[in-house]
């Protein structure tokens, strides 16, 4: 299901709930706006190496 799919399939859950005119474009321009980090932190991470250790508790052994 793709992003807009999916934003679709949440809001129809609001079907019957009223909004403001106010209120509709403040949704819609916060979820532009997460759309907008959303893509700018995909961006980023295909373009940043990620170095992970697994790191285990002071003192304790990993399983026990």
């Amino acid at each position: 299901m793709n992003d807009n799919d999916q934003l679709a399939h949440r809001l129809a859950l609001l079907d019957g709930v009223e909004f403001s005119a106010t209120d509709l474009a403040a949704i819609v321009a916060e979820v532009e706006d997460l759309q907008r980090v959303a893509a700018e932190l995909e961006e980023f991470a295909q373009a940043t190496p990620w170095i992970s250790q697994q790191i285990q508790p002071a003192g304790k052994k990993v399983g026990s």
